[in-house]
């Protein structure tokens, strides 16, 4: 059986290796289940800025959702892992095809970490939220262990090969497509755990026994900002493994603890916080997207902690868009009360007048190609006083349907958000004077914020 698979398996990369010739340059490849390497690529030197350490800006990548098996020139209904017997049916592009069920091609991959590699090697770190591998949809081509972990050493490697590990940290989070099945992941310990572990080992991350039994972590970037790794897949309420935050001894009410006392310890310490996970509270529809218990208690602590965490980013939904932290104006013998205002484009973006905007949620665009690509780079103050105080940020994209029509990824910047929102930071207070400019849905700025959820598409 495992003969017949193999000859399959080289079968369908030769073929996929004559329909691609890669641009720019890229990084070679070749799959090999049991180890993957990158070839022929010479050493990149970084010189070191001259103010020390930090240049202040860090990137923010989401959704790989690499494909080996993607074919270009295929049945887009067969997930581009076939070709269909009518040639009209074969329309997947060799970068993509947006608005399939079709995942990342290795042009695509190659061609990203190639402008990823010739573009940002002055960042001081990056982070990335999840989401590795293909998505299970194909029922011909089911997911093993051995393809999950393969997947995660894959990605790897491209991250080492493209970046200075130890001056560039990259710091992952697990995706609900990081698993062994899909959207699903028990209590830790888990094989997944170890497995990661060993994996992630050349990044030199800061894996403690928290990640060992709970997938999350703590990374340091200097005495004055911490990126905390987190585990949404203990508060996903697709995950049936687990139980709601309710119970005291669930994963995710002892990771909602971690949370507080770390950011209890960071507020102690004058420390900045960035909060990295892959599923974001509220879904594309701006329903909650974690359990009932733990939605709650992590809205609290969002609320409590604001004056801590600057920064909150996620993936997951493959959209560019704004989640708004407010709290009631204070009202004497009144508990104060924090809830989450979502920004969709299809709906009037009101608030109520009597809410303060205290912190604001990032969700950056995919990699994968649901829409077209995305990228994004970070300002951030490296000032004694207002270290990790987020200042800007560039986003960038790749027109996918353009890449295929010519023959060619062109990654451009697609806005600023300073210049396009008029701000001169990204604090709440300049995101709140934004939020009240968008209740004109006639304005430029909500014309300009509804075309960019979904990257420029259209």
């Amino acid at each position: 059986m495992n003969t017949i698979f193999n000859m399959w398996l080289l079968f369908i990369m030769s073929i996929v290796i004559l329909n691609w010739n890669i641009e720019a340059n890229p990084i070679d490849t070749q799959l090999i289940m049991h180890d993957y390497q990158l070839s022929n690529q010479k050493h990149f030197q970084i010189i070191e800025n001259n103010d020390k350490k930090f240049s202040g800006k860090f990137l923010h990548i989401t959704d790989i959702h690499f494909d080996h098996l993607y074919l270009p020139n295929s049945d887009p209904s067969k997930f581009c892992h076939n070709y269909a017997k009518k040639s009209k049916n074969n329309k997947s592009g060799k970068f993509g095809t947006p608005q399939s069920e079709c995942d990342s091609s290795y042009a695509l991959i190659n061609s990203t970490f190639f402008f990823l590699k010739e573009n940002f090697q002055d960042v001081d770190f990056i982070i990335y939220t999840g989401d590795t591998l293909r998505h299970e949809r194909d029922s011909k081509i089911p997911l093993t262990e051995d393809y999950v972990k393969w997947s995660h050493k894959t990605i790897i490697n491209y991250i080492m090969e493209t970046f200075d590990i130890d001056k560039i940290k990259f710091i992952p989070t697990l995706g609900n497509n990081d698993e062994w099945d899909h959207n699903q992941l028990e209590d830790g310990p888990n094989t997944l755990f170890s497995n990661l572990t060993q994996i992630w080992a050349p990044l030199k991350l800061n894996l403690t026994s928290d990640f060992l039994k709970g997938g999350y972590f703590r990374q340091d970037i200097n005495s004055k900002l911490s990126v905390f790794s987190l585990n949404s897949m203990y508060f996903y309420d697709s995950n049936d493994q687990i139980k709601d935050c309710n119970h005291k001894n669930s994963p995710g009410a002892i990771q909602l603890k971690w949370i507080e006392n770390q950011l209890k310890s960071a507020r102690k310490e004058r420390r900045k916080v960035f909060i990295a996970q892959h599923i974001p509270p509220l879904d594309s529809e701006g329903e909650p997207t974690f359990y009932h218990a733990c939605y709650n208690k992590y809205v609290e602590l969002l609320g409590k902690f604001s004056d801590v965490i600057s920064g909150h980013f996620t993936g997951h939904t493959n959209l560019d868009t704004l989640t708004f932290v407010t709290v009631s104006k204070n009202i004497k013998n009144i508990r104060e009360k924090y809830s989450l205002l979502y920004l969709d484009k299809n709906e009037d973006p009101l608030m109520e007048s009597n809410k303060d905007v205290i912190l604001v949620l990032n969700n950056a665009p995919s990699i994968y190609p649901v829409h077209n690509s995305g990228i994004r780079e970070y300002r951030y103050s490296t000032s004694l006083e207002m270290f990790g105080i987020l200042i800007d940020y560039i986003q960038y994209y790749a027109d996918i349907k353009k890449a295929n029509k010519i023959g060619k990824l062109e990654w451009e910047m697609e806005y600023i958000a300073s210049k396009t929102y008029s701000m001169k930071q990204l604090s709440p207070s300049d995101w709140a004077k934004v939020l009240d400019q968008m209740k004109d849905k006639d304005s430029k700025l909500w014309q300009d914020y509804s075309k960019y959820v979904t990257v420029s598409e259209y």
